[in-house]
Parts: C-alpha cells; sequence; structure tokens
C-alpha cells in the first residue's frame, strides 16, 4: 500500500508539472457556486484534482463547438467536487467529454405496457453513457455557474457515472464500508416514493421533480442538491442528506452531524 501511495504521488506530480493550471486561469473557477462551501485547503486539493482530470480526459466540441481551456477547465472542475474526498477512480472507466452548444435531441426506442415499441425524440441537457462519454451542453452549464437554486448539470451526468460503477445506474453507487447498503436503500426508496406520491397528487415538490424519473436520476438530482444548495436538501430530506455526506464524506451544509445507522 505505501508503495502504491508513493507511485500515485508521483504520477500526480508528473501531471501538475506536465499540465499546471496556471492561477489567473484558476481564478474562473472561483465564481462557481458548488465550490463556495469548500475550505482554503479543500479548494487546494480541487485543483490538483482538477489538473489531472484535465489529462485523464478528451474534451471535444460537438457541431463545430470550440471548447477553449477556460470551458474545459470550469466542467472538470465542477466534476472534481464530488469526488474532492472520495478520488478520481470513480471517472476511471471512460475518456470523452462531449460538448454540445445548446441542449440537444435524441431519440430512442421506448416499449409501452402492450409491447409495441415507439421512437421517442428527447430534448437533453447532458447524458452519461454506461461504457461511454459523458455528454453536455455548454448553454446550461452557462447558467448552473453562479446557480444555487440546486441545479448543476455537470454534478448531475458525473454522479451518473458513479452510480453506474454499481450494476449500472440504479441510484445505489459503489458504497464504502463506512455506509450501510440496507439503510441507504431504505433512505432512498422512501424518498423516491414519496416524491413519486406528491407527483401523483400535484404537489409541490422540494426538489426538482425529474428526480421522479426513476431511482438514478432521483441520486442524480439529490447530488446536484447536496452540492450547490445543500441547506435546503438538509431541510428537505436530513435523511438523504446524511447519506450522501457519508459517500461523499463531504459536509456542504456545515452541519456537523453526529449520525448511526441505528437512528
Amino acid at each position: 500500500m505505501w508503495l502504491s501511495r508513493k507511485l500515485e504521488n508521483w504520477r500526480v506530480l508528473s501531471i501538475l508539472k506536465k499540465s499546471p493550471i496556471r492561477f489567473s486561469d484558476w481564478q474562473s473557477v472561483r465564481q462557481l457556486s458548488c465550490i463556495k462551501y469548500l475550505s482554503p485547503v479543500e479548494k487546494a486539493r480541487l485543483r490538483v484534482l482538477t489538473s489531472v482530470l484535465l489529462y485523464q480526459k478528451v474534451f471535444v466540441g460537438a457541431q463545430a463547438l470550440n471548447v477553449d481551456k477556460q470551458m474545459k477547465l470550469l466542467i472538470a472542475a465542477q466534476a472534481c467536487v464530488p469526488v474532492l474526498r472520495i478520488g478520481l477512480n470513480y471517472y476511471s472507466g471512460f475518456t470523452q467529454v462531449i460538448v454540445y452548444p445548446t441542449a440537444f435531441w435524441v431519440e430512442r426506442n421506448e416499449q409501452d405496457e402492450t409491447g409495441v415499441v415507439h421512437q421517442r425524440k428527447s430534448l437533453l441537457a447532458g447524458e452519461a453513457w454506461s461504457h461511454g462519454p459523458v455528454i453536455l451542453s455548454w448553454q446550461d452549464i452557462e447558467r448552473d455557474l453562479n446557480s444555487d437554486d440546486g441545479h448543476n448539470v455537470v454534478i448531475h451526468e458525473f454522479s451518473h457515472k458513479i452510480d453506474m460503477l454499481n450494476q449500472g445506474a440504479n441510484g445505489v453507487p459503489p458504497l464504502s464500508g463506512n455506509i450501510n447498503a440496507i439503510k441507504w436503500g431504505k433512505v432512498f426508496r422512501q424518498a423516491y416514493h414519496r416524491l413519486l406520491e406528491r407527483l401523483n397528487h400535484h404537489h409541490k415538490t422540494c426538489i426538482d421533480p425529474y428526480a421522479g424519473t426513476s431511482p438514478a436520476e432521483y441520486f442524480a438530482v439529490a447530488s446536484e442538491s447536496f452540492f450547490t444548495n445543500p441547506q435546503h436538501l438538509y431541510q428537505c430530506n436530513q435523511k438523504v442528506y446524511i447519506q450522501l455526506m457519508k459517500f461523499y464524506r463531504q459536509d456542504p451544509a456545515k452541519k456537523n452531524l453526529f449520525y448511526s445507522d441505528a437512528d
């Protein structure tokens, strides 16, 4: 383990030497709402992880979009917020990040209850493929830069990538030893079904109604809210907040909570 950690540190230092982020460039990251909860030490760590992620991933512009250095930096920095404490290995299964100028259309075949297949066209701000790229809309990324309303398309799609590491997108990412899988499942299942009930009765929801699409979308939407509007998520569903705090090993609402799986 000692040798492995030493090699990893050497690799990171090598990347930082080859591809450093200049201080003047990094200033643009300071505007991000999702990092305002970080301490100076955490922001320094974020800068290191962002450098490594930029080195590891290939950013491709779609529809003739020129994805410049500053755009890559802003995307990578936001993507690194969820893995600040758990590490970049959660993003090891893909290499490409594709960026469209605006929301993009996708066509999918869907089977209804009678077995008939229909072609459905959807306008998306982002998409994550299980064994492929993360796809994003730059217009939506720009909208989220200073937003604290719980929306962040970068965090949303990269959260899907984390979720997909455990038997596909199912709302249950690979859980570490400090998390009780049964408790996780119970908390998120109850929260998801409560949301569906409110939607079915046309009641207002405390997080984006899109979370009711599937358990995987609930996890991604809750992750967005956790990092961009944590106080609201805590008030909305303290149990979900605590589970995400344990998973991401961060406490953006600064509740410094004491908890146990028996709670």
